[in-house]
C-alpha cells in the first residue's frame, strides 16, 4: 500500500503526490517491540507523525501484526510506549506502524520538541548567514 498518487500536470509531467494526513518528522530513536513469541527486537526510528512510525529494521513483523512498541525518546527524557498495526514492510529494510491513539500525548510532545528544535536550527543558520 502506497501514501503516495502520481497525478499528471498539465504539461503531460507525472507528479507524487503524498495522502498522508499528518506531516513526518524525521528521527533516529531507539525503538524496541516484542515478535509473536515475545522476543524483544531492537530497530531505529526514521520518521515519526501523529498517525505512525517506520521503523528500520532488518526483522520486520507481518502486515496487520499487532505490536507495541517503546521509543527512546530522549528529548522527552522518557520511554513513549505505543500500540498499533503493521500496515507496511519493506523485507530487509523496515515496517511502517500505524498508531491505534492517534491523540497521544506523548508522541505530540515528542513532535512538538522535534519542532522547537527545527526552529532554533533554522534561526541558528539563518544569522550565521547573516554573519551574526
Amino acid at each position: 500500500m502506497s501514501n503516495n498518487t502520481i497525478t499528471e500536470t498539465s504539461d503531460g509531467a507525472k507528479v507524487k503526490k503524498d495522502k498522508r494526513r499528518h506531516s513526518r518528522k524525521l528521527l533516529r530513536i531507539e525503538a524496541r517491540y516484542q515478535d509473536p513469541d515475545t522476543r524483544v527486537l531492537k530497530g531505529t526510528v526514521r520518521n515519526i507523525s501523529l498517525s505512525g512510525v517506520f521503523i528500520e529494521t532488518p526483522t520486520p513483523l507481518a502486515m496487520q501484526t499487532t505490536v507495541h512498541v517503546s521509543l527512546d525518546a530522549k528529548y522527552l527524557g522518557k520511554v513513549i510506549d505505543v500500540s498499533g498495526h503493521v500496515v507496511r514492510v519493506e523485507e530487509n529494510r523496515g515496517m511502517a506502524i500505524q498508531f491505534e491513539d492517534r491523540e497521544n500525548r506523548d508522541i505530540r510532545l515528542l513532535l512538538g520538541a522535534l519542532r522547537r528544535l527545527d526552529q532554533a536550527s533554522m534561526l541558528a543558520l539563518s544569522r550565521s548567514a547573516q554573519g551574526d
